[in-house]
């Protein structure tokens, strides 16, 4: 018997797999053709004949009865008679022996072939049928019964068979295959098994049967390395790992390689239009170089007169809305001025999604906090070289007097830009303490800068004040244009359940059938739920917030701006820089902080001039808990002066470098890591100059050794804020209650601006009659005609008192506070720490992770934050005074 490898039965298409499982199936019963009588002897097999194990073996002769050299006289007697009669054998309905040639490693009946290729069909479907255990290893042939020395069986065909040649028998074609099933008198097509998957081990296929695995959704998610990778193997020594690298590394990383693969060198008529604007920067010049570079036939309002004040060198301020091209108020100067244009922008993101839309001819280069050494040194290599026009950075950057160092004669700066120029101001809806350090002051003494562009979207006159006062800009080069747009729709519901509002809004007109929507949220939980829920109702929506990975969030903005996704959940973040013209709808799911917030946000709506609708969900218990959380970065005097003496200790003499970990002293003091460093910038900046900030560093290192490896590592924690002691305060009670009564003044600021937006809702929806065009949820003219009246209001004029439902007093205050401080002795409360967690806040010593469980956390959020503090404050003094 022949044996055949499990590379044969493994492979579909091979006919020597057929043929060995047809010889050993048993004959069919119903066969009316006689059995053939038992041979004589049984005829001796040829050895050179067995087929040779290869990868790809052909089929071969073997020894068999037809073989023999007294089967080929009858063989060639057989052949020389008339053809017979072409008949449909009941034995062989398909004619699959006839077309087996003679030559063959195997000849069996047409009843066993037949038969045989049923069985294997059936089997196949069988479920528990394992074909790779019974085709990979058949195991041993049974020997067959040789054919007898006789005259064979006449096989009807339709052709007569060839007569053999002398020698050797003529290669044989490959025999067809017949559909098992076939009950034609014609051969019909073979049924093919499926192609197993290329690399799959046998005959299996994977299948993802209850949506586990790899599921495809876009291309961009298929197993390929990034663009960036790619071309860093190319690199001389690209293939080895980044070391230090974070998953915000690679981003930057892919968009300065995706800016350089974009940038193409200027062509003269480019280079031509740059010359005729910086030599005339006239209207016409001006425009001409706009539709060159930018494609556009005419300036929008404000852009003009403000680009015309960069080139002539005046520091200018320019107020545009949402969407407006501020940015276009910066990059056309920098193809005219000489020198570099450095932009000062707040967040990552907003920095890398602008380098990415700098035009082509306008060379731009990042410095961000999470570049390797060589990205940094790179940047710095192209900026030495003059190869960078336009270089972004955070303003952080400031502290770092290396970096300043940088800028000196021999890399001139022709202007400075600053976006989002309201954080620089204390009275802002988004004051950053980093921001206090853009002041003129240090950008001309440090910088030697003559030029500055402060640009925002959102201000009030007493915060372009400030902004004006502090980059010494003169007031007569202020540009201020509408910040509301006119094509936007503006409405507000009162709302007991807003998730079902939420679901309802977005089920019907005008939302329903619009393609793009953003669904503003207050805290990273609360995105996460919503966009949950909108997902189970079958609309495709994605969340996006600063607690997702940076790559994430770009994927995130990246389908939303390709309309792949309907609907985003996010937090004030998302927004900022967004590339899409078309946004339709924006939901707010919860109150806005201040009018400034809630008209930046409404601003991402109908940029391309379309109407576009905007609609506030407004509840009262919403605004309770937003309250609240503004009372969250108050200082008590008692905690500042604490901190203060540990600044200027007595052993921190003037010129001593000193430091303090962020995390262990925010817990000592209960105060917040972004309150002291508000702190430091404001003794650093202030009327007197008592110290000098230094970059942030880690003050633990741990090392590791490595037995095995011989590798050392190590590890940096306990991030602190390092600053030098210039001048010592003669009074640190006094110098301690006016840094308390600036902070204060701070956190009313932004309480003010909180109660001014819920009384423009609580007008819309309780107050408004009506007259001027308002119907039914739409509030667009009386919306308007208040934020208009907010933002104009004159510095010096007195805050109006907002009407809001917080309560004065509370019956059972005071005694639940005592019942708190007798439950709770083992604690060292404040005024300030009782009140905070009757608010519900959570702070760095009483976190809510441990006191949320207390049954007194936020039980009185309805009732105004001093009046608890007054009743905490009584009730601490009654209790120390006890001894308890």
């Amino acid at each position: 018997p022949a044996m055949y490898s499990s590379l044969h039965a493994a492979d579909s298409d091979s006919d020597d797999s057929l043929l060995s499982d047809v010889s050993a199936s048993p004959t069919r019963r119903c066969s009316p053709a006689p059995r053939p009588a038992p041979p004589k002897h049984r005829p001796t097999p040829d050895p050179t004949s067995k087929p040779k194990r290869k990868p790809k073996p052909k089929p071969k002769p073997v020894p068999s009865s037809t073989s023999a050299p007294a089967s080929a006289s009858a063989s060639a007697s057989a052949s020389a008679s008339a053809p017979p009669i072409r008949a449909a054998a009941l034995s062989d309905p398909h004619g699959l022996a006839a077309r087996i040639a003679p030559g063959s490693a195997l000849t069996a009946s047409a009843s066993t072939v037949s038969f045989s290729s049923f069985r294997r069909l059936v089997q196949s479907r069988n479920l528990s049928f394992e074909p790779a255990a019974a085709f990979s290893n058949p195991g041993p042939a049974p020997e067959l019964e040789p054919e007898p020395e006789s005259e064979p069986a006449e096989i009807p065909s339709a052709e007569p068979s060839p007569p053999p040649a002398a020698t050797h028998p003529p290669p044989q074609l490959r025999p067809k295959r017949v559909h098992p099933n076939s009950v034609s008198e014609a051969p019909a097509a073979a049924a093919e098994q499926p192609k197993r998957p290329r690399g799959d081990p046998g005959n299996f296929v994977r299948l993802n049967i209850n949506g586990y695995g790899r599921k495809k959704s876009f291309k961009s998610q298929a197993r390929r390395p990034t663009k960036y990778r790619s071309w860093k193997r190319q690199q001389p020594g690209g293939g080895k790992p980044r070391a230090g690298a974070d998953e915000e590394g690679d981003f930057v990383a892919e968009a300065l390689l995706e800016r350089e693969k974009n940038s193409a060198a200027g062509d003269d008529g480019v280079l031509k239009v740059v010359e005729v604007a910086r030599e005339d920067p006239s209207e016409q010049n001006l425009e001409g170089l706009l539709r060159k570079v930018f494609g556009y036939d005419s300036f929008r309002e404000g852009q003009l007169e403000a680009i015309q004040n960069v080139v002539a060198g005046e520091s200018t301020v320019l107020v545009l809305p949402t969407g407006a091209g501020k940015s276009l108020c910066y990059q056309l100067p920098a193809m005219i001025l000489p020198g570099l244009t450095l932009v000062v922008s707040p967040l990552l993101s907003l920095m890398v999604d602008q380098l990415r839309k700098l035009p082509a001819f306008l060379p731009g280069g990042l410095l961000a906090s999470s570049q390797t050494s060589d990205e940094f040194h790179g940047t710095l290599r192209l900026l030495r070289a003059g190869e960078i026009k336009v270089l972004f950075v955070s303003p952080e950057r400031f502290l770092n007097e290396e970096f300043l160092q940088i800028f000196g004669d021999t890399l001139p700066i022709s202007l400075v830009v600053i976006d989002e120029a309201h954080c620089i101001s204390e009275w802002s809806h988004n004051f950053r303490p980093s921001y206090l350090r853009l002041r003129a002051s240090l950008l001309r003494r440090k910088l030697n800068i003559q030029c500055i562009l402060a640009m925002t979207a959102t201000a009030t006159t007493q915060t372009l004040q400030e902004i004006v006062n502090a980059l010494e800009i003169p007031s007569g080069n202020l540009i201020q244009t509408s910040q509301i747009r006119e094509n936007l729709k503006l409405s507000i519901s009162m709302s007991d359940n807003r998730l079902k509002d939420l679901m309802l809004l977005l089920k019907s007109p005008p939302f329903v059938n619009m393609r793009s929507i953003i669904v503003y949220c207050k805290f990273q939980t609360e995105t996460d739920y919503v966009c949950k829920h909108l997902c189970d109702n079958n609309i495709n929506a994605k969340s996006y917030h600063s607690g997702l990975l940076m790559k994430k969030r770009s994927r995130v903005q990246e389908l939303f701006c390709s309309n792949k996704i309907r609907v985003v959940v996010a937090t004030v973040a998302f927004g900022m820089g967004l590339d899409k013209s078309d946004v339709e709808g924006v939901i707010h799911y919860r109150l806005p902080e201040s009018l400034e917030e809630y008209i930046q946000e409404t601003g991402r709506a109908g940029r391309d001039g379309r109407l576009s609708h905007c609609h506030l969900l407004f509840d009262s218990t919403t605004f309770y808990k937003i309250r609240s959380l503004s009372h969250s970065d108050g200082i008590d005097e008692y905690a500042m002066s604490k901190f203060l003496n540990q600044i200027f200790s007595s052993g921190n003499t003037m010129g001593c470098i000193c430091s303090f970990p962020k995390e262990s002293t925010s817990r000592k003091f209960d105060i917040k890591e972004e309150v002291l460093l508000t702190v430091l910038t404001q003794l650093e900046i202030g009327e007197e100059q008592y110290l000098h900030l230094l970059p942030q560093f880690s003050v633990t290192c741990t090392l590791y050794f490595h037995k095995f490896s011989g590798e050392l590592s190590y590890e940096l924690k306990d991030p602190a804020y390092c600053y030098m002691i210039l001048k010592r305060p003669d009074d640190l009670n006094a110098l301690s209650a006016n840094l308390t009564k600036w902070l204060s003044e701070v956190e009313n600021s932004k309480i003010r601006k909180l109660d001014a937006m819920f009384a423009l809702a609580y007008y819309a929806v309780k107050g408004c009659k009506k007259t001027d065009g308002c119907s039914g949820s739409e509030h667009t003219p009386c919306i308007q005609k208040r934020i208009i009246d907010y933002f104009s209001k004159k510095e010096g004029t007195p805050d109006d008192d907002y009407c809001t439902p917080l309560r004065k007093s509370s019956t059972f205050l005071q005694s639940d506070i005592k019942v708190f401080l007798q439950s709770n002795s083992f604690a060292k409360f404040t005024p300030r720490a009782v009140a905070r967690i009757m608010h519900g806040i959570s702070s760095p010593a009483f976190p809510a992770a441990t006191w949320a469980k207390n049954h007194f956390w936020g039980r009185y959020m309805e009732v105004d934050f001093p009046v608890v503090i007054e009743a905490a404050k009584a009730e601490l003094v009654k209790f120390v005074g006890k001894g308890e």
